[in-house]
């Protein structure tokens, strides 16, 4: 399975497979010594200096034009078309709009975990998925379009329930022991893991 890490700011965890840096992320990456594959965006968060020091430390480079239609992130997300896997650091908190765009994208492909300190945010497929708790207290689930959803080994089970967008009892429910199984009939789910 191919992996791809996209850095878009600082971030606490470990990169895995080729890592992508993008914008202010790709600075993170150098001074941390993580060797970067691709650091792109329009860099309008880094010093000039700290640009070309990103140039010269990453294999290739690319700035973009600030006057663009794709954040920085969604250009790097679109380099990632051929891995099975994107983990994303740093696209979580800050700047509230491009919070949310980046978790709308998350809704949209299920190979995109984000992280924070704080959360884990993925969507699942239709079919039963074994999850693992991890150091996350809280699981909560987010539904696009009406489904039917099972929970096993939660505080608060749930058995062939259906649910549909904008139910809010999905919310903090606990994975008892380390692994929870959730199985989703008829569509996708947004789950988010967090710790307290």
């Amino acid at each position: 399975m191919r992996t791809v890490t996209l850095v878009l700011g600082d971030f606490e965890g470990t990169v895995e497979g080729d890592v992508i840096g993008v914008d202010y992320g790709a600075l993170v990456c150098l001074n941390k010594g993580i060797p970067v594959m691709l650091a792109c965006g329009d860099f309008d968060s880094v010093s000039e200096d700290d640009f070309q020091r990103i140039k010269n430390y990453a294999e290739t480079t690319i700035r973009l034009n600030p006057m663009k239609d794709d954040t920085d992130f969604l250009f790097a997300y679109k380099q990632a078309g051929d891995y099975d896997e994107i983990i994303v650091y740093g696209g979580l908190g800050r700047r509230r709009d491009h919070e949310y765009s980046n978790v709308i994208t998350a809704m949209l492909d299920s190979r995109i975990t984000l992280y924070d300190g704080q959360n884990k945010i993925k969507r699942y497929d239709e079919g039963t998925h074994h999850i693992a708790k991890n150091d996350y207290y809280y699981l909560s689930v987010l539904v696009f379009e009406p489904i039917t959803i099972t929970l096993e080994g939660f505080k608060y089970p749930l058995n062939q329930r259906d649910v549909k967008f904008g139910d809010t009892y999905l919310t903090s429910n606990e994975i008892l022991d380390d692994i929870g199984v959730v199985t989703l009939q008829g569509g996708p789910a947004l789950i988010i893991q967090a710790n307290q």
